[in-house]
């Protein structure tokens, strides 16, 4: 709770700094526009009477002028982000507020029965109802989230899902239906393309070492390079494979093909290079 309070605190103090910025942009834009306003009277005079102008023009005070109102130019195009920004971490702070209201509330309600059964089923059933849950967080679709799939996440990072990686038949279903669910993919041919690669990355993984259980105990810059490489290329292979906005929903759900994300939780740091996470 006290790591949630610290989340939901810095969330609404960058929300508030965007704010700020955002009053501070807005009034150095009045102030600019009124100066444009008053350079092109300037302009207009200066047509009107050349000779005039000609004399009494304060040259240095129409390129100051000129230059702010190039700045009122950028600082317009600077805005349109910044909100963008300042939008996203105030739903973000309200998600996270009504999933830890609705887990709370329904915390008791949690369905054991179920969970035991998805986590007795077919990798490829534990993947579907992880990805139903991820895609839920990450639509803020927080109503409809229930303690039981909180509980079934949990007792699936217990398990220890990256061991799946020994069998890539096995990694390929549990990552295939945990994307295409994540994603909310319906094309079943698409699927099964997911499916493949993965499986044969995986086979790849495995022939060369690659894979989570075979990870060395010491000396692991060069294992962690060579697998981050391999899974970046699978990545990007497999993302041809969806559209635009699938690709966006991957890019924000997955750290890559290779390895269980369930959210950034219990996501191993030691295996991606220095600087991937961030």
């Amino acid at each position: 709770m006290i790591s949630t309070k610290l989340k939901l605190a810095v969330a609404a103090l960058a929300a508030a700094a965007i704010v700020t910025m955002l009053i501070l942009q807005n009034q150095s834009l009045k102030r600019l526009r009124l100066e444009s306003n008053q350079l092109r009277e300037q302009i207009s005079l200066a047509a009107q009477s050349p000779a005039a102008s000609v004399i009494e023009a304060d040259t240095n005070e129409i390129v100051r002028l000129r230059a702010e109102h190039d700045e009122l130019l950028r600082l317009r195009g600077e805005l349109a982000p910044l909100r963008r920004e300042r939008d996203d971490l105030l739903r973000r702070a309200a998600s996270t507020n009504a999933s830890n209201r609705t887990f709370a509330a329904d915390n008791k309600a949690a369905d054991t029965a179920w969970v035991k059964q998805i986590l007795n089923g077919p990798p490829a059933q534990q993947g579907a109802a992880a990805g139903a849950l991820r895609g839920k967080l990450l639509g803020y679709d927080t109503n409809n989230v229930t303690a039981s799939e909180f509980a079934l996440r949990d007792a699936l990072l217990e398990r220890q899902l990256n061991s799946l990686e020994r069998s890539p038949a096995e990694f390929a279903e549990f990552q295939s239906a945990f994307i295409q669910s994540t994603l909310g993919i319906s094309d079943a041919a698409k699927v099964e393309q997911v499916r493949q690669l993965i499986r044969q990355t995986y086979e790849q993984a495995v022939s060369q070492g690659l894979d989570i259980p075979s990870k060395p105990a010491t000396d692991t810059e060069s294992w962690v390079q060579r697998r981050h490489q391999l899974d970046r290329l699978a990545t990007a292979t497999m993302k041809q494979l969806l559209t635009p906005e699938e690709q966006q929903m991957f890019d924000r759900a997955f750290l890559g093909v290779m390895g269980v994300d369930l959210g950034g939780v219990g996501v191993d740091k030691s295996n991606y290079p220095p600087g991937f996470l961030r």
